[in-house]
């Protein structure tokens, strides 16, 4: 049962209160029986399988279950949602994308990017936990939604909730980013597990390099050092996937011509070849 203070708070996020299994049944219109076994044997419920990475390697991608996901789909609506992330988060948040990232840094003349090695895998079930636990919902039922979000205790790679909760369980490594980089000058965003720093020199953002790392290392991530870019102002600025430059954000001349010769390409083909070409 949660605590008066605990409901006070989730009343104040607009999060509906939760203090048994069959409240969950209830408000999801999923039975009882499903969600205690969603929750007690949460692994059974996932198929995994692996991609391959642009630049060499594998991804895990863990695939939630029919009923699984319909669970997770209604925590993320409901739940996730309605909590806020840091204002350096960019990434899977309603109504921003990778023009908001990277619009920030426009004017800059030194830019450093940080890749997160397994992002979502390095977020454990028990910072997961935390999320549920902070907004008010008993340690029972903060349990029982962690487990529902988690595979192998760790944060999966596939499941609809998981690009929101890394953004929450990031909010106070973005915060002490913010902090740190913040006095310096220095701007700050994130896209996922995209790191990126803009200043006024390199020099500046080399000086601060070292205890970004602490940081990182310290909220429990590892910086990628094959990802890592510094680009002064005499390099392109390329922020996910966007060119910047003094004024503009764009996609870039090379990739702009591409495309441009693509769209021409299919204007002159005949209809019968332009649906061959997009089956």
């Amino acid at each position: 049962m949660a605590k008066p203070s605990d409901r006070i708070r989730l009343q104040l996020l607009g999060l509906p209160t939760i203090d048994s299994l069959q409240d969950l049944s209830s408000l999801t219109h999923i039975s009882e029986g499903l969600i205690f076994r969603l929750c007690k044997f949460s692994d059974h419920f996932y198929k995994t399988y692996e991609i391959k990475k642009k630049r060499g390697g594998v991804r895990n991608i863990a695939q939630p279950s029919c009923e699984m996901k319909a669970l997770q789909g209604w925590i993320l609506r409901n739940l996730l949602d309605r909590l806020h992330v840091s204002s350096a988060a960019k990434g899977f948040e309603k109504q921003s994308g990778i023009l908001d990232n990277a619009s920030p840094h426009r004017g800059s003349n030194a830019v450093l990017c940080i890749d997160l090695e397994d992002f979502f895998p390095s977020i454990k079930i028990n910072q997961v936990w935390s999320v549920f636990r902070t907004v008010g919902y008993s340690a029972k039922i903060s349990a029982t939604l962690a487990s529902m979000c988690c595979f192998q205790g760790r944060l999966p790679q596939g499941a609809p909730t998981s690009p929101k909760l890394a953004n929450l369980v990031s909010l106070r490594l973005d915060r002490r980013l913010l902090g740190f980089v913040g006095k310096k000058s220095i701007v700050y965003t994130r896209y996922a597990d995209d790191l990126t720093f803009s200043g006024l020199s390199v020099s500046k953002l080399v000086a601060c390099f070292h205890f970004i790392r602490f940081i990182v290392d310290s909220e429990g991530f590892k910086i990628n050092e094959d990802k890592t870019r510094l680009a002064g102002p005499a390099r392109q600025h390329r922020i996910t996937g966007l060119v910047l430059n003094d004024e503009n954000v764009g996609i870039g001349r090379k990739k702009l011509k591409k495309l441009r010769a693509e769209i021409l390409g299919l204007a002159f083909k005949p209809a019968c070849l332009i649906e061959e070409t997009c089956k």
